[in-house]
């Protein structure tokens, strides 16, 4: 069993999940631990991240990235650094495309591998979904959701910021699948640490819900 926080969205810019950040360096339980910034999502474009780097590193942190379109790079070198990591902090963006880039590279395998040897694995929108087994992303032909396949670590089909309405279709959407819902606020976050399960929240709040296949919500508290 490993560890894994899962954050559904929120501002870096006025500090609303400073809070969960926070946490989620404490977990490593290391002062100056080394955390991977993975922006696939965000097609490893990273002008207007400095903010997040600054985020972690006000907490100790040591940031280095790794662009997984760098294609420069061989799976050792990738493994490398990904094995490196005390936490693995995966940005938002489009989730199919960090799924196929992740799958084409072998990182999909290589999360896996440093799950199992207790490195964190996070990550916001996006980064929140892929370690569950489907992602409900707007990253479709026109912005369409679609369901996305993903690591499935967690089994669940996740969506994140649900408190918005654009996003709360999902309540509908999750009646076609199979597996558990699990929506994420913006501001919120939840942690799955070996058997335990609980929530967090920035400082404008947020909560988590799991949804059943009637779309019936559950709070996680």
């Amino acid at each position: 069993m490993g560890t894994i926080m899962a954050i559904g969205g929120g501002r870096y810019d006025n500090g609303e999940i400073l809070p969960v950040l926070k946490h989620l360096v404490s977990l490593s339980g290391k002062e100056e631990p080394n955390v991977l910034y993975v922006p696939t999502a965000g097609f490893d474009y990273i002008i207007g991240d400095e903010i997040i780097f600054d985020s972690f590193r006000q907490f100790g942190c040591k940031v280095g990235t790794l662009f997984l379109t760098d294609f420069s790079l061989s799976p050792v070198d990738i493994e490398r650094k990904i094995m490196a990591a005390d936490i693995v902090y995966v940005g938002g963006g489009n989730l199919k495309f960090l799924m196929n880039t992740w799958k084409m590279t072998g990182a999909d395998k290589i999360f896996r591998k440093a799950y199992e040897k207790g490195i964190i694995l996070s990550g916001y929108s996006s980064g929140a979904m892929c370690w569950c087994k489907e992602g409900w992303d707007d990253c479709g032909e026109n912005n369409e959701f679609m369901f996305i396949d993903c690591i499935d670590i967690l089994p669940y089909c996740c969506a994140p910021h649900y408190d918005n309405d654009y996003w709360h279709v999902f309540k509908d959407a999750i009646r076609t699948r199979t597996v558990q819902g699990l929506a994420i606020d913006n501001g919120a976050a939840v942690v799955f640490k070996d058997d335990e399960v609980y929530t967090l929240c920035g400082n404008d709040g947020g909560k988590v819900w799991y949804l059943d296949n009637d779309g019936n919500e559950t709070e996680i508290e």
